[in-house]
């Protein structure tokens, strides 16, 4: 599958800015089942320095700043990316079992099991919540697999928890969002994430698009898609095996991954800090996930 996105984010300020020093991350990176044709990105009013560097967890990010007065900006950017098609996987027999993961994480000196232990520890946005597992009602079979423990995860945070936009906040700690039972697509993949860690399991948050198809007979509004989030947990057999818990389904060609970290704190799209008074901005994104009807060579 080949997709052509675009991604404009717009701030507004009711004041006048006199610069801003931008972090941004909306450059999809390249994986094994992911690739990177073409990226632009528009920048009004004009940047007076962009930089791209690569970030500690391999993610493509950039550094933005504008030093000409401003009451608002915005940043465009246009990205051509192909997907592989995944194809059903024959099971591996038999998997490890949670407790045989978390035994061989401690002594496994491979470079992917060692950067694997980074994501198994608590981060900034997913501090340890005493008996999180008991908070939110979920027993866990010791003996089962860490691709059982993702199914598990992504069904139970469908089945038991509310999709409602606008209920929480990047800011809104997990501990809230476990006793409303309601959130987004990030508050659920960090639930899962830290349950997952409070097991002993390595875990990662991811973001990216997932392309929405509109239902038969209506038609497909431009923008209507919306950046994504979802989580992946390391087997150390089969490596990093992704999950959607918004939607109780394993990501496939549909998902276009920009960046992967620890929290939502690690991907952010953008973040900065500008020379203003501190009255508080006012943001609008657009996204549009459009599919090529062209084979991936």
């Amino acid at each position: 599958m080949r997709y052509r996105i675009t991604h404009v984010t717009r701030y507004r300020y009711p004041a006048t800015v006199h610069g801003s020093l931008n972090e941004l991350r909306l450059k999809p990176r390249a994986t094994p089942l992911q690739r990177l044709y073409a990226f632009q990105i528009d920048v009004v009013p004009r940047a007076s320095y962009l930089a791209e560097y690569v970030d500690a967890f391999g993610n493509p990010a950039s550094v933005l700043g504008i030093q000409e007065a401003h009451r608002e900006w915005s940043v465009t950017t246009l990205s051509e990316v192909g997907r592989v098609v995944v194809e059903a996987e024959l099971p591996f027999d038999p998997p490890l079992s949670l407790a045989e993961v978390r035994e061989g994480l401690r002594r496994d000196c491979r470079a992917d099991a060692l950067e694997a232990r980074a994501f198994s520890q608590a981060s900034p946005l997913l501090p340890e919540l005493p008996d999180l597992l008991q908070r939110v009602g979920l027993t866990v079979d010791p003996g089962q697999g860490v691709e059982a423990l993702g199914l598990q995860l992504s069904r139970f945070i469908f089945d038991e928890f509310d999709y409602r936009p606008g209920q929480t906040e990047v800011s809104t700690p997990l501990s809230e969002v476990v006793a409303r039972r309601v959130g987004v697509c990030q508050d659920f993949a960090h639930l899962a994430i830290a349950c997952s860690r409070a097991l002993g399991i390595p875990a990662r948050y991811v973001s990216g698009y997932l392309e929405t198809i509109p239902p038969p007979g209506t038609k497909r509004l431009v923008g209507a898609d919306a950046t994504h989030a979802w989580f992946a947990l390391y087997d150390p057999i089969r490596g990093w095996l992704e999950f959607d818990p918004t939607n109780a389904t394993v990501p496939d060609q549909r998902y276009v991954t920009l960046a992967w970290g620890r929290d939502y704190g690690d991907v952010a799209p953008i973040r900065g800090v500008v020379r203003a008074s501190g009255a508080k901005h006012t943001l609008t994104v657009s996204v549009d996930v459009q599919r090529v009807e062209e084979a991936v060579p």
